[in-house]
């Protein structure tokens, strides 16, 4: 029986040795497309010089598709990115801010409301720690493409994205012109699972010395105003700072017959230029974030504003 522990026990330690070796290998080098990387976009913070993004928004595809951090440097000088990706859940988020959090510190970190809603598979939270400990689990697909240098070569994450994670959006699709905030008492009550992954959010951030707040991107399709009831109703008793954008009819004005790239889902570049204008000025508002414009260390912002300047026009 004891010999058979031993075994037992050597198996398994002989698996995980072999495990680690092929995620080494397995591993992207880099953090572009080309090396396997997924999600490229909102990786495209790996590249970042440490220590220099002041606010990081996390969430689904709304976070993308609607706020344009080149703008708000081009305003306040202030460094943003948006490290959404599409359907990303808040075991997502986690492991977003986890890889995103070991080179920056941001004075504010967002979550997407939409985000709380999203449905969590209870074998999710593991997978990501799993993909943590073990990228093979991850990127076990990666043999496909294998080099010569990914059996040596070190993680060298350097690629950065000129749009710092947003997504053009410059087609227009109408939604219809049914309300979707209208006033009630009702409540989408907040499942637990994802009550416990925002305590620990704002627990991990706050210990990071970071502020963390919750903002709702405008979604015709995706947001009621029973949502809203539910994040502020939790917001409140946490402590959190919550923005609903939804509500602010007359400050955003959204125009969801043009400023909608697919019947009210996710707002358009035009729709997008009025989110940004909003979230700069409401970060503009809370005096603590510094204008690194002039700052030389901050020089490839200027020269990747130019660059997005050709994707978007305004």
């Amino acid at each position: 029986m004891k010999k058979n522990i031993i075994k037992f026990i050597a198996f398994i330690l002989i698996l995980i040795f072999i495990l680690m070796i092929l995620s080494y290998i397995l591993a992207p080098k880099n953090n572009s497309e080309k090396a396997g990387m997924k999600e490229v976009e909102a990786r495209g913070i790996f590249g970042e010089k440490d220590n220099t993004i002041d606010v990081i928004m996390y969430g689904d595809s709304e976070t993308i598709a609607s706020t344009m951090p080149m703008k708000i440097w081009e305003d306040y000088g202030f460094t943003m990115h948006v490290c959404g990706t599409a359907g990303q859940t808040l075991p997502d988020t986690c492991r977003m801010v986890y890889d995103t959090t070991r080179k920056q510190k941001p004075k504010i970190v967002i979550l997407e409301a939409n985000n709380i809603y999203n449905p969590v598979s209870v074998t999710v939270p593991l997978a990501r720690i799993l993909n943590i400990i073990l990228p093979v689990t991850e990127y076990h697909n990666r043999w496909k493409n294998l080099k010569l240098e990914d059996f040596y070569s070190k993680i060298d994450y350097k690629e950065t994205d000129i749009n710092k994670g947003y997504h053009y959006i410059g087609i227009t699709d109408p939604a219809d012109d049914s309300p979707y905030m209208e006033k009630t008492e009702k409540i989408e009550k907040i499942p637990l699972l994802s009550k416990i992954y925002i305590k620990f959010l704002k627990y991990y951030t706050e210990k990071q010395g970071g502020q963390f707040v919750i903002v709702s991107i405008p979604s015709k399709k995706n947001w009621s105003y029973n949502k809203h009831n539910g994040v502020k109703e939790f917001a409140n008793k946490e402590g959190i700072e919550f923005l609903d954008l939804n509500e602010l009819k007359d400050d955003l004005n959204i125009d969801w017959k043009t400023e909608t790239g697919d019947k009210g889902d996710h707002v358009n570049y035009k729709g997008a230029l009025k989110v940004t204008n909003y979230l700069g000025k409401w970060l503009k508002e809370k005096n603590i974030l510094e204008n690194h414009k002039e700052d030389k260390e901050y020089e490839k912002w200027n020269k990747d504003l130019e660059e997005f300047k050709k994707i978007v026009k305004y």
